[in-house]
């Protein structure tokens, strides 16, 4: 039988060079309260991350250990972005772009010896078909960079594939504005500004999808315990 409530890990991240105001930073605190209202199965932790290349991967394994999630949710921003985009793709890479300490990351690769491609076990058609039919800003994207948002979704991933117990992860970017929040050094990219509530229940939504695949696997791995036995 699935435990309830499931915990979950809600992320976002700070301001990094040429984004001013992270979107994120204001979004998964106001999410994660929010969350349990909308999706009563869940309680849960957040924790803003600072985008720096040599702090996220330490700080994320000292929060699946605290937290011991079911499911986490990260949420980064990205610049081209109009609704919430969910990541389906990650990448064991990073860019040689400097981080908000100025700092280049120490390797091109994340994770030396894992695979280059990870995909979410929480893949996107369930998590994307629930949105569509409630006409959500949610859409699916194939390329999450090569920044710290691709980086922290690559080792969340990885974790999950290490962990002993189901775990569930998906990543959505968010627009540089929603809700008011957000401010880019590029003033183009503050012409578009997400509604607040447009995006709780896009965010809702697909983790209310990832309730329902978590409690469908899980429910299905103790049937096949209990034929065994």
């Amino acid at each position: 039988m699935v435990r309830t409530p499931l915990r979950v890990l809600i992320t976002g991240f700070g301001p990094f060079p040429g984004i001013i105001e992270n979107a994120s930073e204001a979004f998964a605190p106001l999410f994660a309260c929010r969350a349990p209202e909308r999706v009563p199965q869940v309680q849960t932790a957040c924790a803003i991350l600072p985008t720096r290349w040599h702090v996220v991967p330490g700080l994320l394994r000292q929060l699946l250990d605290d937290v011991q999630p079911h499911l986490c949710l990260h949420f980064g921003v990205q610049g081209n972005a109009r609704g919430l985009v969910l990541e389906t793709i990650a990448r064991n890479q990073a860019a040689g772009r400097i981080d908000a300490a100025g700092l280049l990351p120490p390797s091109a690769t994340l994770e030396p010896g894992a695979p280059f491609l990870l995909l979410p076990p929480s893949g996107p058609t369930r998590l994307l078909a629930r949105a569509q039919q409630q006409d959500l800003p949610v859409s699916a994207s194939v390329n999450a960079g090569d920044y710290l948002c691709n980086a922290l979704f690559f080792h969340s991933l990885s974790a999950a594939r290490r962990a002993t117990q189901l775990r569930l992860v998906a990543f959505l970017h968010l627009p540089v504005r929603v809700g008011g929040a957000g401010l880019a050094e590029d003033e183009a990219l503050n012409a578009h500004n997400l509604p607040l509530e447009a995006a709780l229940a896009g965010a809702a939504c697909v983790l209310g999808a990832m309730v329902e695949q978590f409690s469908g696997a899980t429910m299905l791995s103790d049937t096949r315990l209990a034929a065994a036995e």
